[in-house]
């Protein structure tokens, strides 16, 4: 391997290595994605807005996977690199340029809708505030909302995009789906933004938002801890997890925190110096199934509760020996 390697059925896990070309494709890609997100879902039509938000990330998200790993949310960037799925660097470089684009994204915006400029405060086209917040809903309920709907969201890309096996060229329309669901729920409550870029591009291009904004952005950090922690819990850590690296592949602690930041494997460890973690993944599996063995051995070994209270084994292997007994 080592050509910028791509994982076909963990699509959201992969980049290319900061020290290849690609690498600049793949920032241009999520730039490009998160503007036209923001502008199509932005100027959908009344009742239209779930169909419209859904399908245009679905086909974002198709657009961009074996480029960029398709990420177009910052919260799911954010999740994946606390997680040990996708390197720091280009985690922040990432949230930086998902955040300009929505920001480009909802400028243009203020030039195709009639009636829109910029700085034009609150009810602008695309905007989350207090405008679209039906009366009786608290700042509260609005972060709790964008909680639950973002953790809706990222936990469908670990399930689909990112554990293994994944579901592969279905993962973007899944993915799309869990956005539709969400908005037809709590959308309703909230506008249903499930994305930091999609809440600070029109807060930045028309003013709009101010007071209400940070509880959108707490609500969705909330869901990308939350939704990290759960995978982290049920599947393990990623690849990148220091902790994770320096176990499978012998990695000394310095070694392992270059792995997670850059994405990039020591130099001992490379041959054409553009390997990523896809590279190594028969180290990890090598690694997992060697402690998935290690693990039943033990548990043969260790007795359990209702084993020691009853004395099953003892009577076992008094059986055995008065068995061997009677057979001499």
């Amino acid at each position: 391997m080592g050509q910028d390697s791509v994982d076909r059925d963990s699509v959201f896990s992969n980049y290319k290595s900061v020290f290849s070309r690609q690498f600049a494709v793949s920032l241009a890609v999520e730039f490009i994605g998160v503007m036209f997100f923001q502008i199509l879902g932005a100027t959908a039509k009344k009742g239209m807005e779930p169909w419209v938000n859904a399908l245009a990330l679905a086909v974002w998200i198709y657009t961009a996977a074996n480029i960029s790993g398709g990420h177009l949310n910052p919260a799911v960037t954010l999740s994946m690199a606390f997680c040990g799925f996708f390197p720091v660097v280009h985690s922040v470089v990432y949230v930086i340029l998902q955040i300009v684009g929505a920001i480009l994204g909802a400028v243009i915006t203020a030039f195709l809708v009639p009636g829109a400029s910029l700085q034009m405060g609150d009810g602008g086209p695309g905007c989350f505030d207090r405008t679209i917040i039906p009366e009786g809903i608290s700042d509260r309920q609005v972060m709790w909302w964008e909680c639950i709907m973002t953790f809706t969201l990222i936990s469908c890309v670990y399930a689909c995009g990112v554990a293994k096996p994944g579901h592969g060229s279905h993962t973007p329309l899944v993915v799309g789906f869990a956005l539709f669901c969400c908005a037809g729920s709590g959308g309703q409550y909230t506008g249903g933004a499930l994305n930091p870029a999609r809440v600070l591009g029109p807060l930045a291009a028309f003013g709009c938002g101010d007071g209400i904004v940070r509880k959108y952005l707490a609500g969705e950090c909330l869901a990308a801890l939350f939704a990290m922690s759960v995978f982290a819990f049920v599947s393990g850590l990623g690849p990148l997890n220091p902790w994770m690296a320096r176990r499978a592949l012998n990695l000394s602690i310095p070694e392992s925190y270059y792995l997670w930041i850059t994405g990039s494997p020591p130099a001992r460890l490379q041959k054409t110096g553009r390997e990523n973690i896809n590279d190594f993944m028969t180290k990890f599996q090598k690694f997992h199934s060697e402690a998935d063995e290690e693990d039943a051995a033990e548990a043969k070994e260790e007795s359990s509760f209702l084993e020691r209270f009853f004395g099953v084994k003892r009577r076992q292997a008094k059986a055995a020996v008065s068995d061997s007994e009677a057979l001499a």
